[in-house]
């Protein structure tokens, strides 16, 4: 894993850059606030856990919250140094399969989940 590129990458993305769709919008409005402890780990990466590179909503439920059964961000480098974590109920893992990242360097993507939010939008 390369922390320096991965945090450099992240600084270059913008609010304008992230999806604004509504289920994204409420994923990067409450996913620090609720998940403290992931969002500290992946900074500890290099990754700013307010720009997902893919978020998987499922529909708000009844009770004001919706789950969201993965979360993905782009690490640059090799994911050789990458261990799978658990933090409380939350995995951390490299991603089996992500849409196209379109970046012609060294890079994997990692995904967390499940995800459960309050649904603000």
């Amino acid at each position: 894993m390369d922390i320096r590129r991965t945090k450099s990458y992240y600084e270059q993305i913008s609010n304008r850059d992230l999806c604004d769709c509504a289920y994204c919008q409420n994923y990067v409005r409450e996913i620090k606030a609720t998940y403290p402890e992931i969002a500290e780990y992946l900074f500890s990466l290099g990754i700013d856990i307010e720009k997902p590179f893919e978020t998987m909503p499922l529909e708000p439920d009844e009770t004001g919250y919706i789950e969201y059964i993965s979360a993905q961000y782009i690490v640059c480098g090799e994911p050789d140094d990458f261990v799978k974590t658990v933090i409380g109920s939350v995995n951390v893992d490299v991603a089996g399969a992500h849409p196209s990242t379109q970046i012609n360097e060294a890079h994997f993507v990692i995904e967390i989940y499940p995800i459960r939010l309050k649904w603000v939008m």
